[in-house]
């Protein structure tokens, strides 16, 4: 390896509660935006969008912010991220070590994170990664997310596959890559009650959104991505903020994996699938985010 952007990828793929689970949390800051961090910035880099001297810019609500400034250090670029307040300090402290301009726009707003975002990255010298809308995230995910799982399965067939809607770039990108080997593959994605528009899409119902604790997903719109896209999903299952919490802390004294919210809302909806479906034996999901970037949140870690 040359640099610390070689260790992004080849993840474990861990089966824990009959469940196969892929372990992001383990890529180098802490989360499967890692990926498409390295990824949409290599791509800008040859294809012109970004060079050398330019400003790398991002509206995030903290994982890809810090994916995002991890990459922007290795290869010298500065790096401007926009993220609302009031989530974990982590997140702002971890940008920031990487030498990341924080600004932050009001709590929940995350609509205005991603204009500010887009309206900077306009401006001469400046490249936005435009998470939520770039087709380069579920590429990323289809070609090297969906390829290693692809090949650690082999032979074997998957059956569905489920994760929590924060982009949407890992949701439909793995659903492309599934499909284009089992064409009957189930794709589900996960929402909290309280901000389940991507659910209310589907089921032609109204589509609300208040806060809610499961960080980094339900950011108040549907993604472009997802919007694109929504034809690939099957369903989307409902997970409460408060059993997603206690989730995490069971994966955590069960199994070992010291993971986030969305983490234990994945794991919930895949086995609520499994049990519900028993038809579909191989369940894929995902442990997107480290549990250390919740530590000072006192409903997490209490």
């Amino acid at each position: 390896m040359k640099t610390i952007l070689d260790a992004i990828g080849k993840t474990p793929l861990l089966t824990l509660d009959g469940i196969h689970v892929k372990c992001e949390f383990r890529s180098p800051s802490g989360s499967i935006k890692d990926r498409l961090a390295k990824y949409v910035i290599e791509k800008a880099e040859e294809t012109g969008l970004l060079k050398e001297g330019a400003t790398i810019v991002e509206a995030s609500s903290g994982n890809t912010g810090t994916a995002v400034a991890m990459v922007g250090a290795v290869k010298g670029y500065e790096v401007t991220i926009f993220i609302p307040e009031g989530l974990s300090a982590e997140r702002y402290k971890m940008m920031r070590a990487f030498g990341a301009d924080v600004r932050t726009v009001p709590r929940d707003r995350m609509d205005i994170a991603v204009q500010s975002a887009s309206a900077l990255g306009k401006e001469r010298g400046h490249f936005h990664v435009n998470q939520f809308a770039s087709p380069w995230n579920a590429e990323d995910h289809e070609k090297h997310l969906g390829g290693e799982i692809l090949r650690a399965f082999g032979r074997r067939r998957i059956d569905a596959v489920v994760a929590a809607i924060g982009s949407g770039g890992t949701l439909i990108g793995l659903a492309r890559a599934f499909r284009r080997v089992n064409p009957e593959v189930k794709v589900f994605g996960v929402e909290p009650p309280r901000c389940a528009l991507v659910h209310g899409r589907l089921h032609d119902r109204p589509e609300v959104c208040e806060p809610h604790r499961i960080e980094g997903i339900a950011d108040g719109f549907v993604p472009p991505l997802v919007e694109d896209n929504i034809e690939l999903i099957d369903d989307v299952l409902l997970v409460e903020d408060e059993d997603a919490i206690e989730e995490a802390r069971r994966i955590a004294r069960v199994h070992g994996c010291f993971v986030g919210v969305s983490s234990g809302a994945n794991l919930l909806a895949a086995r609520r699938v499994k049990e519900e479906r028993p038809e579909l034996r191989n369940v894929v999901t995902l442990f997107p985010d480290e549990g250390e970037k919740y530590l000072s949140e006192p409903w997490f870690s209490r």
